[in-house]
């Protein structure tokens, strides 16, 4: 790959390697090596664990590369673009809204371009069929960033397209049964122009990985688009990453992620066996920049996911999110915020219904009962609010469960979510449910890989136990059946570590009255 031009270079060089705000701490060495790099090369990436502000550096890049783009223009360039987008609307909406938020002094020109499918939803055509409501609900365009959505901006006066997209829509309403393919063809014709008209006001563009390659949007920025930045990149399959390289034609790439965390989701498992698991950013992941310092966890949740994930690398900064006033009750040493209890509970195959669909999971009774003790002790005891505390596990079946489980407790505003998808969220203090669990009679000395696949199933998931035991910033109580989880190599490790520490329960002897019904300060 040739290199970046030297005008580019010396604006980078101008412009510095920091933003400056009371809302973005400075960078430390680290940070400021993976925005030197990613400012003066054409392909770099940046490879940031949990809690080591991963994302305030891509944001830092935006507003960066912006001002590069500015400066040039200044000189007599071209307006260019610089493109943020990430696999999930959520991942790209999460940063879009903390700019437009915490720094809109700073925040230059933005705009938030969802894809075909949210915008059907909200403008639909007649006679096509769009995913149903309810697999939507938690998949639609966010309410917060309506002012700078894409397709709400097309249709404000002050686009040239808007009343013609007017007519149209007034005619889908009041007669979708007379609507000719040429009036949708039109109608698509005239988005397309008035997306072209609008992308000109703006100089960052947050969408998908998928948006990024819709035609409109390719013809809209044709020739535009100077920098290309894509957030959980290790969770990107190789095309999803290649394609908008390719289709944007940037000159400036920059991959942001962690392929130690989660992966891509392959539903094919011969294609996850030929490769197609491996992103892009893995297969580069030996040139990137590694962010050292983690801010989020204390340093004794820190020590087992740096030493088994990250060869001991992750270090943690001497000022970070964990500080408590006292330490909880229920922790062995107060020094120590870890704990798991040791329970020998029955498994049980359930069928649940989730947005994709009716899928087999897991559940297990005796890890619900004794997710349901902790809590309301934790409420109780230690006088915590429902939003202190993330309730996970691996499987719906066991999430449902606890959380029909809690309710019935009074403890309606509970949060209980899969561990897949907590990635890029962070608590206070995480229960986690294993669920898996095998009498002990039944757990064969000479195991081979089919019976672990049988009877451990994803939890021996390396990715997903990273994210699991990363959520927390002040401590982390696992529930489930050491007997069992220790057949795996990585969830013997982290017994191990949790058996030298003096972190190790049964959860029979654990003494968790609660000092009041917890549900009634909801």
């Amino acid at each position: 790959m040739s290199s970046l031009d030297e005008t580019h270079c010396r604006l980078a060089r101008q412009i510095g390697y920091d933003v400056k705000s009371e809302d973005m701490q400075p960078n430390n060495e680290k940070q400021s090596e993976a925005i030197k790099q990613a400012l003066k090369s054409r392909f770099s990436l940046i490879q940031g664990p949990p809690g080591t502000g991963k994302t305030r550096t891509g944001m830092k890049l935006i507003i960066l590369f912006n001002r590069i783009n500015l400066k040039h223009r200044e000189e007599g360039g071209d307006h260019k673009l610089v493109v943020y987008c990430g696999p999930s609307n959520k991942s790209v909406d999460l940063v879009a809204k903390w700019m437009k938020i915490h720094i809109p002094d700073l925040c230059p020109k933005i705009v938030r371009m969802y894809g075909n499918s949210m915008e059907n939803m909200m403008y639909p055509i007649p006679n096509r069929e769009y995913i149903n409501q309810r697999s939507c609900k938690d998949n639609r365009p966010d309410s917060d960033l309506a002012d700078i959505s894409l397709h709400n901006l097309i249709r404000n006066k002050e686009n040239p397209y808007a009343e013609k997209l007017a007519m149209f829509e007034k005619q889908f309403k009041n007669s979708p049964d007379d609507i000719a393919t040429q009036d949708i063809l039109k109608y698509k014709k005239a988005i397309s122009m008035a997306t072209q008209e609008e992308l000109k006001k703006y100089d960052v563009i947050f969408c998908t990985t998928a948006a990024a390659l819709s035609p409109k949007f390719l013809r809209a920025t044709d020739g535009k688009i100077f920098q290309l930045i894509i957030d959980e990149a290790g969770m990107c399959t190789e095309p999803e990453t290649l394609a908008p390289i390719i289709a944007t034609k940037a000159d400036q790439v920059v991959l942001i992620g962690d392929h130690k965390q989660l992966q891509p989701i392959i539903l094919c498992q011969e294609a996850s066996d030929l490769g197609l698991s491996k992103s892009l950013f893995e297969r580069y992941a030996d040139s990137a920049v590694f962010l050292d310092t983690q801010y989020r966890m204390n340093p004794k949740i820190c020590e087992f996911p740096s030493t088994q994930f990250y060869k001991g690398r992750l270090k943690t900064g001497p000022v970070g999110k964990w500080t408590v006033k006292k330490p909880l009750q229920i922790w062995k040493r107060p020094d120590v915020p870890l704990l798991f209890c040791h329970i020998e509970g029955e498994e049980e195959c359930l069928s649940v219904s989730t947005e994709e669909g009716n899928q087999q999971s897991r559940s297990n009774r005796a890890e619900v009962d004794h997710v349901v003790k902790v809590y309301e002790y934790l409420m109780s005891h230690d006088k915590m609010d429902w939003d202190d505390v993330k309730v996970m596990s691996q499987y719906n079946a066991q999430c449902f469960a606890i959380r029909d489980a809690l309710k019935k407790k009074g403890l309606i505003n509970s949060d209980v979510t899969t561990a897949v998808s907590s990635q890029g969220g962070e608590w206070d203090y995480v229960i986690f449910s294993a669920v898996r669990s095998l009498p002990k009679f039944r757990i064969e000395s000479n195991r081979n890989k089919g019976w672990c696949k049988k009877n451990l199933g994803f939890i021996t998931d390396a990715h997903q136990i990273n994210v699991v035991l990363t959520r927390a910033r002040k401590g982390i109580i696992i529930i489930g059946n050491k007997n069992l989880l220790q057949c795996d190599e990585t969830w013997e490790a982290l017994i191990k570590h949790y058996t030298i520490l003096g972190c190790m329960v049964n959860a029979e002897d654990q003494d968790l009255t609660p000092l009041e019904r917890p549900g009634r300060r909801y």
